[in-house]
């Protein structure tokens, strides 16, 4: 059996990973997942609920029920109350467990996928195949 090959994009805020990511996964034909996103969706999805980002259980299960389709081309994840919220859901256990399931069924794919952005070769996804850090030097 072929093993899935799993390439996880790592590096500090704006040093490219995120195009790095996106290009590696275009030539190799393999799905691409910015998880810095899925923070911001589950935000978004709190806020647009009418609910409390500070409401832990509310945060956990939009979690749960993210749906990962499409949301790189929500261009509502790019704006600034979407960071925010990001910022203020991420605090709770539930949504960082959930998150990280979610994460791994991703590499876990048949084929694989490319996976960016912080912490995701040390913590999401230590068995990729190829763990690339991407710094910037000015």
């Amino acid at each position: 059996m072929t093993r899935p090959l799993i390439i996880a994009v790592d590096g500090p805020a704006a040093s490219g990973k995120g195009t790095i990511a996106a290009r590696l996964a275009t030539h190799y034909g393999l799905p691409h997942l910015d998880t810095g996103l899925l923070y911001r969706a589950v935000g978004l999805a709190v806020l647009d609920a009418g609910q409390d980002l500070g409401d832990a259980a509310a945060a956990e299960a939009a979690a749960l029920s993210l749906d990962i389709v499409g949301l790189a081309d929500n261009l509502r994840l790019t704006e600034r109350d979407a960071g925010e919220a990001a910022s203020r859901v991420a605090s709770h256990p539930g949504v960082r467990a959930a998150l990280l399931k979610l994460q791994q069924d991703f590499a876990a794919q048949p084929r694989g996928g490319v996976l960016d952005p912080r912490d995701i070769v040390t913590v999401f996804a230590p068995e990729a195949v190829a763990s690339l850090y991407v710094i910037v030097n000015a």
